[in-house]
């Protein structure tokens, strides 16, 4: 689709155009008060719009209500849910038989899976830093050559809560804000059932498993991303005898850290660190494979501290309100100068074949930056993608940590997050049951990632 022949920037108002989107960013910082692309006609476009996304139709329900309320004289948005383990088959079928949607909304590793079915948006329609300028950093990974693989919806931070009893039971007033502290917090925190410290009865944080901790393996890559200080996994494009521009992608989990006195692999470097908490004959143990999961064990008390994402605070909330927690940004590798966590993103983008292309550009933007920008973001459990939407009042602690975690996120060009989970649960499990040392599992690792991402 050619979009400057869809949008005719010159005679389509505010709200419609992708300059609507650096408009309304400037109409979320108060330097073009009063603006609304609620406000803008978009009677121009009819018909229906299909989206297929991964989220609960009833979670969307409210705001689609709204929306199309608003929009009754002119297009309106239909809903489909999808599986997320079905939907990208889903799509190549609806492709063949001519039946497929307008837009997709659905994780960003979805997108990245379906690039060459997407019809992508150009950077001469929004330049590549205004993107920067408008979308929070973990989107980038949404960049290519080509243009822009869609426009992000929400970013879900990893963010560390923290038991604020246990805290004050071992005289500490503030939790860590560096990983290598946890060594000091673990000596005053963690307590056993007997004399030969075999049973444990109060854990400090939970690292060097893989069967108990949910978000293992997205804690490793944020830990990765923070020593990196950069991508872990590159990506290029090479040109083929069409023409055609096909991404190639290398993994960089072993490069040598250019700013901290680490000499091996970086993977490497994270798993020796998390074994000590694994392995009985490091002082720093205090989780084993035993025990329930890390949510579980927050939530009964009994680990002082819990790494989860964002969207986990209303369910902690509710599960136990006598827990008296508290959370705060996720623990930083020390002497590194960029403060980063990992960030989930879900993302709006529009497919090659739509049968409606003005209509679902205009809920495009109306869905990323526009009046339901918001309520979507909440419908995928995340923050807004917006930086603007991200920046709280400073009396407002909460907010602030929130948003500052959203702003600092980062991704990477994860196409197989299942792939990628088994190989690290490998490695993990292998270390941990001592069958093998984490230089050899860094290795094999990298190399089974890197010819899945060959395509060998």
């Amino acid at each position: 689709m050619d979009f400057s022949k869809v949008l005719n920037l010159k005679n389509i108002l505010l709200g419609i155009g992708i300059f609507a989107v650096v408009i309304a960013m400037l109409g979320f910082s108060g330097k073009l008060p009063g603006f609304d692309n609620q406000k803008a006609n978009q009677s121009q476009y009819t018909g229906v719009v299909k989206i297929w996304g991964t989220i609960p139709e009833d979670s969307l329900a409210q705001t689609l209500e709204i929306f199309n309320k608003q929009n009754v004289d002119s297009y309106s948005v239909d809903y489909k849910e999808v599986r997320e383990d079905q939907i990208s088959l889903a799509l190549i079928t609806a492709l063949a038989d001519g039946q497929a949607p307008d837009l997709i909304l659905a994780p960003s590793y979805i997108i990245l899976q379906n690039s060459k079915r997407l019809n992508l948006i150009p950077q001469n329609v929004i330049s590549e830093i205004d993107f920067r300028n408008i979308f929070v950093d973990a989107s980038q990974i949404l960049i290519s050559t080509q243009g822009y693989l869609g426009l992000p919806v929400s970013v879900n931070p990893l963010i560390m809560y923290y038991n604020r009893d246990l805290l004050s039971s071992a005289g500490l007033t503030n939790p860590p804000t560096t990983w290598d502290q946890f060594f000091d917090y673990e000596s005053q925190i963690t307590r056993f059932n007997d004399e030969q410290n075999e049973s444990l009865k109060i854990s400090t944080i939970a690292l060097g498993t893989y069967n108990n901790i949910p978000h293992i393996t997205d804690i490793i890559m944020a830990m990765i991303l923070q020593i990196k200080q950069g991508p872990p996994i590159s990506r290029s494009f090479e040109k083929d005898h069409q023409g055609n521009f096909n991404p190639k992608y290398k993994i960089l989990f072993n490069e040598n850290s250019n700013n901290l006195e680490v000499t091996s692999g970086i993977l490497n470097t994270v798993l020796s660190f998390m074994q000590k908490f694994s392995n009985p004959k490091e002082e720093a143990y205090n989780w084993n494979h035993l025990m329930p999961n890390t949510l579980s064990q927050f939530l009964a008390g009994k680990l002082a501290f819990y790494i989860g994402y964002a969207s986990e605070l209303n369910y902690i909330k509710s599960a136990n309100q006598k827990l008296y927690f508290d959370y705060t940004y996720l623990p930083q590798v020390a002497k590194t100068n960029i403060n980063t966590t990992y960030g989930k993103l879900y993302t709006l983008s529009m497919l090659k074949n739509s049968q409606n292309p003005g209509a679902a550009y205009a809920a495009l933007l109306n869905f990323t930056t526009g009046s339901q920008s918001l309520p979507l973001a909440s419908a995928t459990g995340g923050l807004s993608a917006l930086k603007a939407r991200l920046v709280a009042p400073s009396g407002n602690q909460a907010a602030v940590i929130l948003g500052h975690s959203g702003l600092i996120a980062k991704s990477f060009y994860n196409l197989y997050p299942q792939k990628l989970e088994a190989l690290m649960q490998m490695a993990v499990e292998s270390i941990y049951i001592g069958q093998s040392d984490t230089v050899a599992a860094e290795k094999k690792l990298i190399e089974n990632l890197q010819v899945i991402y060959d395509g060998k």
